[in-house]
């Protein structure tokens, strides 16, 4: 049960939320289109969305017998775009007038183009899924505009290329590439190529597995109480200095277990879990700080057992308060809900539990390749923890005595 029913957790937890943690890091927004222009416009917004990373383009098929703007309102897609037909030669109209307008009339008479009608403005149906969050439809907006403002470079070059040579005799030579004015860098302040928020792996790895270690406090609890009610704990304290190394073999079975918990859910992530087709976890190499992190973690949750066993004084008292404790934990601390959706004062709150110093220390060696140096504040909490429920545990077993 301390195996097999934490993998389970991992698995259908991971399932079930990955979708949700793709949302979070604005990555593979479904996005239909369909492209009435089939000109410079229209093939430059079909380009560039399929070639960017936050976009998965689909192409509307146009012997579908469901509309773009029902397949967007099914959920099949959360944006749906429609580039209406002579989009571009709407935009070529109008930027054509605007340029020949700068000339005086005496040269613009003399051109013998037909391009200074304006046309009507080029027009675009952007569909969204009511469930899509405001962020990102700004990132389809601005991405639509970015396109949109290269084809339109692109025709005021074109427009100007015309004029000198009608005018001059002068043929302009064509760039051969666009070269932007201004390159923007994104980089993380940790150095790392991936973003601080993490996907669906990298926080229900560590999350639940926190969650089965902290859980043991069921089983601990019980067998130090059962124990009590049979008399081999008795016996025990008839020997002279025996209630110290009496609890610390309790700790050191139970944090073996959560030792071996920990590595079968970390082979998971690295193994299993790209197999079904999910992100394989990455630790970054930092081994040595996943090791201690885990030793003080599982310290801390052998420690809490042992508190709880012997505070309580019958079995089903220790498991009712164990388990609802453990939860209480657990959803304050951010396993179930990450602490980066939960409001300022839950953020606050979410630090008194132990499973969010783990999970933060897990974090940061996940996302921010942090070594032992800067997950120590999350070592030494984890640790003290331990050694004040340790400190209870006896005092509370000598007064009782």
């Amino acid at each position: 049960m301390l195996f097999i029913m934490p993998v389970a957790l991992v698995l259908i937890m991971t399932m079930l939320q990955d979708s949700s943690f793709k949302m979070l890091e604005e990555k593979n927004i479904s996005v239909i289109i369909l492209d009435n222009d089939h000109d410079v416009f229209g093939e430059n917004i079909v380009e560039g969305l399929s070639k960017s990373k936050f976009f998965d383009v689909s192409i509307y098929d146009t012997n579908s017998n469901t509309g773009l703007k029902d397949e967007v309102a099914k959920g099949n897609y959360l944006i749906g775009i429609v580039i209406k037909k002579g989009a571009t030669s709407s935009i070529r109209k109008n930027l054509n007038k605007d340029i020949y307008r700068q000339f005086p009339e005496e040269i613009t008479e003399s051109v013998s183009l037909d391009t200074l009608h304006a046309g009507s403005a080029a027009n675009v149906d952007v569909f969204f899924d009511p469930v899509l969050k405001n962020s990102f439809k700004q990132s389809i907006l601005s991405a639509l505009r970015e396109f949109s403002s290269g084809v339109e470079a692109q025709i005021i070059y074109d427009t100007y290329a015309a004029l000198f040579k009608e005018l001059l005799g002068v043929e302009m030579k064509k760039p051969a590439r666009q070269h932007r004015l201004v390159e923007f860098h994104e980089q993380n302040a940790s150095g790392l190529k991936q973003a601080a928020i993490p996907n669906s792996v990298q926080h229900n790895i560590p999350a639940w597995t926190l969650f089965a270690m902290f859980f043991i406090v069921i089983p601990l609890s019980g067998n130090i109480i059962s124990e009590r009610n049979s008399g081999v704990s008795l016996r025990l304290k008839t020997m002279p200095g025996a209630v110290i190394p009496s609890l610390l073999g309790k700790v050191t079975v139970y944090f073996v277990i959560g030792i071996l918990q920990a590595y079968l859910m970390l082979l998971i992530g690295v193994y299993l879990l790209p197999v079904l087709g999910l992100p394989q976890l990455n630790v970054n190499h930092q081994y040595l700080a996943l090791l201690t992190l885990t030793i003080v973690v599982s310290l801390a949750a052998s420690g809490y057992g042992i508190l709880i066993g012997t505070i309580f004084s019958s079995q089903e008292q220790a498991s009712i308060f164990g388990a609802i404790s453990v939860v209480i934990m657990a959803a304050v601390g951010g396993i179930w809900v990450p602490t980066f959706m939960m409001t300022d004062l839950m953020q606050v709150i979410s630090k008194l539990s132990p499973l969010n110093w783990g999970l933060t220390g897990y974090y940061d060696i996940l996302l921010r390749n942090a070594g032992i140096t800067e997950i120590l504040p999350q070592i030494v909490l984890l640790f003290g923890f331990f050694v004040v429920t340790i400190i209870g545990a006896f005092v509370y077993t000598k007064k009782v005595d």
